[in-house]
């Protein structure tokens, strides 16, 4: 006879006298068998094929023994057996077998060899089994008979092994393909990936580390270009400035009126549940990610209502397992360098130049040739200079370090994972030789975290999580965008960055702009910065299945604050000038600067918290094995307190969402987010934000043909339609409420005791206009997406097509006429932008005996069309905004030079006068010459002024493509990898940052350092067109420096971005030395790129001449170790 079945519940030991106490009217048997079972704790074995389980029986047990059990239960002709709490069934008129059972037992193990606590082993078609303990062992007991034991552990693929007379099984059980890849994190809710309807990117830990050690912010954005840096900011590698992002371009207009604040593109971070700020991410541990998800589209984005429309990004922390202790530990040290740095002409180059600026305009040169030689080689530098202001402040290289020690373990019933880090990084700037103080730009960070997991009962779990940093940032007592631009408007001959006897140097003609920038890094003192910031989380999910099977109810309340102190302590110091030396040789000085040794302390401090509550229930369940229903209603309220602001700022929403699924083909989707702002009047103040997902598997379909499936084994369209809001307006509040001006000066009250006006004070006006129409900010998203997966999952590619549509934004008018009255330009619901474009992922993987190969490119297309501009209207068509890109250039329309030909020339020399012959258009500056830009006459009124500019000329300044694409390679404990990263459809226009910085004399010759690119310029020997500078003038020449077509730049570039070489040691020999895994590692980032604009680099935009604190290349050597 053979057992073919054993029935469930658990096997807890009981006597072979248990009795029996039951009545229950015409169930089945099986039904009966359910109910005993519970009662007895003793599990059944028997022949199903002999029993009829449907049969309906009639109990009525009362303190009965097995015997009476087993006659009512069975009937007169079966008999049982009790054997390790085992009750056997059989007939009377067949043989029984002795139900001998075997001990197996074994360790269960994953592929890097690590031990796996809390893996269940079971006996098939039975829940009779273990689980393994916390150095991955088992023991089982199995009856002769049961074939097939089976492994399982979430996010390991299960096993099963046939027992046979084995008595040891010892097994290895592989990842699931990802657990991060099996499930999407939306933040309020985890959806399994095959029932998503939205568009969403998770990117793992492992991913992560690709990109970088620096900070969270700019590692995803290395892995991930959808996840866009704008270039509006001189951040470079910058270690205490946060850049700014955006997920799929621009979708307001409201960056480009005057008086918004801020970036109101920017998407909202939520870690572990709980938003944060793009500096608090920033300051993150990298190493405490666990993942990574970038919702997109409104059914993913919804229900986060009013901070949905520009996107979120979802951070995971890691969390403690059941398993005993293990310790990791990772050390890196960074090498840093700039990718690029300007160049400038030399003394006697500047000098030659602004001569031969002078010449052109007709004015004799300032120094004779002689003159201007003294500043060559060999030159007393003291007195006739030759400064590199980059080699004098800047250093070649600089360092950065990283610490991270994480614990993680715990039982079955308490998990745990706590994690310490420490990061410093410094500068790239030189400390001064004298000074007490540190004057560098730097940073060192602590971080401390801990989430611990504890089940309560068997139904309640119980989340605590805590984390703090703690930072020190120092920088120079000047700006460092003070201190850069400084350097790029300093020649190199006007002064000494220090004369050699120590003497501190001042600029000549000394002023606001005219100082030395030597001394605004070294000598002007500096400021510390202090910051902490303590999160805690306390999260409780309960299940009720006692209510219905498949709901739970969450509660979550997180503290968050954070504290800020600055020291500011800085001087001007006394400055000379050398004069001459005597007769020692010794330098004599004029005193040019006044000033004191003495610091002047500024301090500063800003505090904040934030309270979050957050209460909902969740229902899941499956019917029928085909009938997937999901449901969730959330209800949420939130508070940030500022120190220096009596009210604080309060947002609360209610979130709803339901999903079904049939059968894994069909799927449908609906959320909400309701959601209420302080920032409107009664009436407008909750926003209703709703969307809708569809998504049908083709591939589960019963008629998908087995010959497609072996070539598109997964092909599934997905579609989402909804709308988001944005509240934000800046930083102001209260818009709808109006505003009195309560010292205006124009409205003089009384006379004073001498007559004059003003005696009783300044008058009282209207300031900002009442608007009480004032709403939400609407965003209204389609997304059209498509899911392959090629040759078993080896290849997996995802596209979607987005088009979304920004309306009512949230603006101040600048076009309302001042006939109204109105002291203030009134807040109004106007503009309407649309964006739409293509996203899309691939990833492929194959192995090759015992190399494992993989691949892995990401491309985003987007562009947006501003179809409703606050602008009056234009007199002709090429100057209308409206139809035009966010971020694009209005130019002029350069033709090239103007050549001798275009003019009437009369004299000789420096007396030579110049005519423009009948025709040929004037320029934006009176006094044009050959040499100089001449520009398209857009109108044809004969001249060139305001009306012959032209919008979105080029492309914008924020690139409309970004991809990236990498490969890596796996074999016997050595891996590589290499990644590069890409825009395109990017213009930009030289000298727009700030043209001081990068035009030859803007402001005079003594505020001017030259670019060597300058020596590619017209003149009168070289009268070409292709050149890259036109003719010299010794000041600003308007006609030349103008935003054109002529400086107008493609932007596009394909980078280097990261290669990665390491070696993972083997286990063998690591477990002599109880170590349980051992990494080494060498990474770059920023390695090489190539591009069109060449003088700096291309990712920084052209902010201050191309020159901000510069972006790093940077090699890292890193050592990882388990034990």
């Amino acid at each position: 006879m053979m057992l073919l079945s054993l029935t469930h519940l658990s096997a807890s030991v009981k006597s072979q006298n248990s009795v029996v106490n039951l009545t229950l009217k015409n169930v089945s048997v099986e039904q009966a068998l359910t109910k005993v079972e519970k009662q007895l704790k003793q599990n059944f074995f028997f022949n199903r094929e002999n029993v009829d389980l449907e049969r309906k029986v009639d109990l009525q047990l009362s303190d009965a023994d097995l015997d009476e059990l087993v006659l009512q239960l069975f009937g007169r002709d079966y008999k049982y057996r009790v054997v390790d709490n085992i009750i056997v069934v059989s007939r009377k008129d067949e043989e029984q077998e002795q139900p001998q059972q075997i001990k197996v037992e074994g360790v269960v193990k994953d592929k890097r060899g690590d031990a796996l606590p809390g893996v269940t082993v079971l006996i098939k078609g039975t829940k009779i089994g273990v689980a393994t303990d916390l150095d991955g062992k088992y023991s089982l007991s199995v009856p002769v008979g049961a074939q097939v034991l089976v492994f399982s552990m979430v996010g390991m693929q299960d096993k099963e092994e046939t027992v046979g007379k084995r008595t040891r099984i010892d097994v290895v059980l592989e990842e699931a393909v990802s657990e991060l890849e099996d499930v999407v994190v939306t933040g309020y809710y985890t959806q399994a990936k095959n029932s998503f309807t939205g568009a969403a990117r998770t990117i793992t830990a492992e991913e992560l580390q690709m990109g970088g050690n620096q900070n969270i912010l700019t590692a995803l954005q290395n892995v991930d270009p959808s996840f866009m840096k704008i270039d509006n900011n001189l951040a470079g590698s910058n270690p205490n400035v946060v850049p700014e992002f955006q997920i799929r371009g621009a979708g307001s207009i409201s960056g480009i009126e005057s008086e918004y604040e801020g970036n109101p593109n920017s998407p909202v971070f939520i870690v572990d549940g709980f938003e944060m700020t793009a500096e608090k991410v920033y300051d993150m541990d990298p190493y405490r990610v666990a993942s990574i998800t970038l919702l997109k589209d409104a059914a993913a984005t919804a229900v986060y209502g009013a901070e949905g429309a520009n996107g979120v990004i979802l951070i995971t922390s890691k969390r403690g397992n059941s398993q005993k202790p293990k310790i990791s530990l990772r050390a890196e040290s960074t090498l840093l360098t700039p990718t690029r740095l300007p160049k400038f002409m030399n003394s006697v180059e500047t000098l030659d130049l602004y001569n031969e600026a002078l010449n052109n305009e007709g004015t004799a040169s300032i120094r004779t040739a002689e003159e201007i030689a003294m500043y060559g080689p060999g030159a007393d530098r003291d007195l006739y200079p030759d400064t590199d202001w980059l080699k004098e402040m800047l250093r070649e290289h600089t360092y950065n370090m990283r610490y991270t020690l994480n614990v993680r373990g715990g039982s079955e019933r308490a998990r745990y994972f706590v994690s310490g880090a420490f990061y410093q990084e410094n500068g790239i700037f030189k400390e001064g030789k004298k000074n007490e103080y540190d004057n560098n730009i730097g940073l060192k960070r602590y971080n401390l975290r801990s989430n611990i997991d504890f089940d309560a009962t068997k139904t309640t779990l119980v989340k605590v999580d805590i984390s703090g940093q703690y930072l020190q940032t120092n920088y120079p007592g000047t700006s460092t965008n003070t201190i850069f631009n400084s350097m790029c408007r300093t020649p190199s001959y006007l002064m000494p960055a220090e004369y050699s006897d120590g003497t501190i140097a001042g600029h000549p003609r000394p002023s606001g702009n005219r100082v030395n920038p030597y001394n605004l890094l070294m000598n002007s003192g500096y400021a510390k910065e202090w910051r902490t910031s303590i999160q805690s989380k306390l999260e409780v999910d309960q299940k009720l299945d006692f209510i219905t099977k498949g709901l739970n109810w969450k509660g979550l309340i997180s503290f968050d604050a954070d504290m800020k102190y600055i020291a500011k302590r800085t001087k001007t110091p006394t400055q000379y000038l050398a004069t001459g030396r005597d007769e020692n040789g010794g330098l004599q000085f004029k005193k040019v600067v006044e000033g004191s040794d003495v610091l002047t302390e500024k301090l500063e401090n800003s505090s904040n918290k934030k309270i979050y509550f957050e209460t909902s229930f969740n229902y899941n369940r499956t019917f029928a094995q085909k009938h997937d229903v999901t449901a969730m209603v959330l209800y949420m309220q939130k508070e940030t307190q500022y120190h220096n602001n009596a009210l604080p700022y309060r947002k609360q929403g209610l979130v709803g969402r339901a999903t079904y699924g049939y059968d894994g083909r069909y799927f449908i989707e609906g959320n909400f987010g309701y959601t209420g702002s302080e920032t409107f009047a009664k009436g407008y103040r909750f926003g209703f934000f709703p969307a809708m997902g569809l998504a049908w598997y083709v591939s589960n379909e019963p008629f998908y043909p087995e010959v497609l499936k072996k070539v598109v084994n997964k092909l599934k369209f997905r579609f989402s339609i909804g709308r988001t809001g944005n509240d934000d307006t800046g930083g102001d509040r209260f818009l709808y409420r109006g505003t009195m001006k309560q010292d205006n000066g124009g409205y003089d009250l009384g006379f004073s005791d001498t007559g004059g006006m003003g005696g009783i004070g300044n008058g009282i006006t209207e300031a900002r206009f009442e608007a009480p129409y004032l709403s939400w900010e609407i965003e209204e998203k389609k997304n059209y997406g498509i899911d392959l997966g090629l040759f078993d999952n080896r290849i997996d590619l995802q596209v979607d097509y987005f088009n979304n549509k920004r309306k009512s934004i949230l603006l101040q008018r600048n076009t309302v006429s001042n006939v109204t009255g109105f002291q203030q330009m009134p807040w109004q619901n106007f503009g309407i932008v649309k964006n739409h474009g293509v996203d899309a992922s691939l990833t492929l993987n194959q192995k090759i005996g015992q190399v494992n190969l993989s691949a892995r490119g990401n491309f985003t297309f987007a562009r947006n069309e501003i179809i409703e501009y606050d602008q009056v209207p234009q007199v002709y068509p090429w100057l209308e905004k409206r139809g035009t890109r966010l971020n694009s250039n209005k130019l002029y329309i350069a033709e090239g030079l103007y050549t001798y030909d275009d003019f009437i020339i009369n004299g000789e020399g420096l007396n030579r006068t110049y005519e423009l012959k009948p025709g040929v258009v004037s320029g934006l500056s009176s006094g044009v010459r050959p040499g100089d830009i001449k520009y398209k006459d857009l109108n044809g009124d004969g001249k060139i002024d305001s009306n012959d500019q032209k919008e979105d000329v080029g492309n914008p300044t924020v690139p409309e493509v970004v991809y990236g694409f990498g490969f890596n390679a796996e074999w016997k404990g050595f891996y590589a990898g290499i990644f590069f990263q890409g825009a395109g459809n990017t213009s930009t226009v030289l000298g727009t940052g700030a043209d001081a910085t990068f035009f030859p004399f803007q402001w005079g010759v003594e505020e001017s350092a030259v670019r060597s690119v300058v020596a590619d310029r017209w003149t009168e020997q070289n009268p070409s067109q292709n050149v890259m500078f036109p003719r010299m003038h010794s000041n600003n020449f308007q006609n030349n420096t103008v935003a054109s077509t002529w400086w107008l730049r493609d932007a596009s570039f394909l980078r280097l971005k990261n290669i990665e070489l390491g070696y993972n040691f083997d286990k063998k020999l690591l477990k002599k030395l109880n170590i349980e895994a051992l990494r080494f590692y060498v990474q770059g980032n920023n390695l090489c790129v190539w591009d069109h604009i060449k003088m700096w680099d291309p990712e920084q935009g052209n902010s201050n001449g191309g020159f901000p604190y510069p972006l790093n290349r940077t090699f890292t050597f890193g050592l990882d170790f388990t034990f």
